[in-house]
């Protein structure tokens, strides 16, 4: 066996470090800072959609689209107007589907925050996803 390092020991050497600079980094990261890495953006959305007029499954579509392509289309902050469902002759429809589409959509890693106007689904009338 020769003195000279393997590529394979190499390269393992060389991502240790790069694994230890990103720890050593986040380490010394305040909880503030920390705390910011998972916070959604301030400020005003980027894009708006509003699915007043919409059944449930066209806007569940417009929606599934608009998410799926704003990283695509450089959108950094959406807000779906969903409406709070005063004019549904029974429970409000939308904002539900909406939910329950952008829960999936996390899980898919297509979007990372989901804020209602209100904090849930119930009485609010849009939501911001980033």
């Amino acid at each position: 066996m020769s003195d000279k390092k393997s590529e394979f020991e190499k390269l393992l050497e060389e991502y240790s470090d790069i694994d230890f600079a990103i720890h050593k980094r986040e380490k010394s990261a305040s909880a503030q800072d920390q705390a910011d890495m998972f916070q959604m953006p301030a400020g005003h959305p980027d894009h708006e959609i509003d699915l007043h007029g919409m059944t449930k499954d066209e806007a569940v579509r417009k929606v599934e689209t608009v998410v799926k392509e704003m990283r695509m289309r450089r959108i950094t902050k959406l807000r779906i107007i969903t409406g709070k469902g005063k004019h549904s002759e029974s429970e409000p429809v939308i904002p539900e589907a909406v939910n329950d589409l952008l829960i999936s959509l996390k899980r898919g890693s297509f979007i990372r925050h989901i804020k209602w106007e209100n904090r849930t689904v119930q009485n609010s009338g849009h939501v911001d996803v980033c």
